[in-house]
């Protein structure tokens, strides 16, 4: 009997017990989903010739990841490497980025952006080309190179603002002043404007040859140029603010008319005499309202980084990332669905709607995506074109 009453309470002491430990289950803690994280790669000149531009084309990429991700959710991660001013240093800097990130943009002269769409094929990584306007790099895209695509004008359209001022403007003729070190570029476009008109003459600065090549030119351009020419600069760095200066005391005629860049900042301009009847072109204006994005990138990055938002290098790069984000959202890391998205998508940014041709440009002067232009006038800039925008005719000294 004391054998069977020890029996039973051996078998009910785990019975209890698991009673006792299985009164509430216990509850699982959530795994966190990792967020989409965004990883692009800038490069950017922090060195060399370019190094302007490279500063405000990193403030602008820095400006559109914060818009990302305050409106769009997307986690941004912005992996930048200095191109500085060689196709070497560039195709360098985009090995070094094309390890760890989805996507590639910017580079500043065409020979960079060539080396770089080179590279994004042998490393099967897609690039978008936010300055550089060589039209080889939609011949890249036509014989095979799938991975390149361009926001940035090409040239020809570079020579199409400059064709469009000239008929503005009813201009006699044209001077076109060049830059060397942007010698390609500016060739390309004037081949453009010589199928409108033929120059009055050609000149190139290169100040690494003689450090008094600007004012030299400048001084034979004042004697060469008449009442009623026009002078096309091809220089967007800070020497044109040299040249125009030197111009206009040599007594320089007519009405300068800048490529953009730095004379087509209004900070620039409003503390410059020598301002007054330059016309200049530009990708993006404050004062002409495209998109939701037009004000947003020129009033935050007034506020972010104490200046005026540069016009072209420094909105392209900012509208090239908006591209890629809002690509993203569809395709998500597939690299080869992103290429697909892009071919087959409309994307806002500050400077208009985007959508891409066969060649992968993006569609300048279509109804949607237009260059500005502009001229200053009694201290203010004055819209001339797009023509729904125009606030006055040209105006001449």
């Amino acid at each position: 009997m004391k054998f069977r009453l020890l029996l039973l309470i051996s078998l009910l002491i785990p019975v209890l017990v698991i009673g006792c430990t299985e009164e509430k289950a216990p509850t699982k803690t959530p795994t966190p989903v990792p967020a989409n994280v965004l990883k692009i790669g800038v490069l950017i000149p922090k060195t060399g010739k370019f190094q302007t531009s490279g500063v405000v084309m990193e403030n602008s990429a820095r400006l559109a990841k914060k818009h990302i991700e305050e409106e769009m959710g997307i986690k941004v991660e912005l992996v930048f490497a200095d191109c500085g001013d060689s196709a070497e240093k560039t195709k360098s800097a985009f090995l070094e980025l094309s390890d760890s990130v989805l996507a590639v943009v910017g580079a500043y002269s065409s020979t960079q952006a060539i080396a770089a769409a080179d590279t994004a094929m042998e490393t099967k990584t897609p690039y978008i080309v936010s300055v550089a306007s060589a039209g080889i790099i939609e011949q890249k895209v036509n014989e095979g190179n799938r991975y390149v695509f361009r926001n940035a004008y090409n040239t020809t359209y570079w020579g199409e603002l400059a064709v469009e001022f000239l008929k503005l403007s009813k201009a006699e003729g044209y001077y076109f002043q060049g830059f060397q070190p942007l010698s390609t570029f500016n060739q390309g476009m004037l081949n453009v404007i010589k199928k409108y008109k033929e120059p009055v003459a050609v000149s190139y600065y290169n100040p690494s040859v003689d450090p008094k090549d600007v004012q030299k030119k400048a001084v034979e351009a004042a004697n060469a140029v008449g009442e009623h020419d026009v002078l096309i600069l091809g220089d967007p760095g800070r020497l044109s603010i040299s040249y125009l200066k030197e111009y206009r005391q040599n007594g320089g005629k007519g009405i300068v008319y800048s490529i953009g860049g730095v004379l087509a900042l209004p900070q620039t301009l409003k503390n410059l005499e020598s301002a007054e009847y330059t016309a200049f072109q530009s990708a993006a204006l404050d004062k002409i309202k495209v998109t939701e994005y037009t004000e947003k990138y020129f009033e935050d990055y007034r506020k972010e980084f104490g200046e005026d938002a540069n016009n072209y290098a420094g909105v392209l790069t900012y509208d090239a990332i908006l591209i890629l984000a809002k690509a993203f959202e569809k395709s998500g890391d597939d690299k080869e669905m992103l290429i697909k998205v892009l071919e087959e998508g409309e994307f806002t940014g500050a400077c208009g709607v985007y959508k891409f041709n066969e060649n992968h440009q993006a569609l300048w002067g279509s109804e949607k995506l237009k260059g500005k232009i502009s001229e200053w006038v009694d201290g203010r800039a004055v819209v001339l074109y797009p023509e729904e925008y125009r606030e006055s005719d040209v105006v001449w000294p």
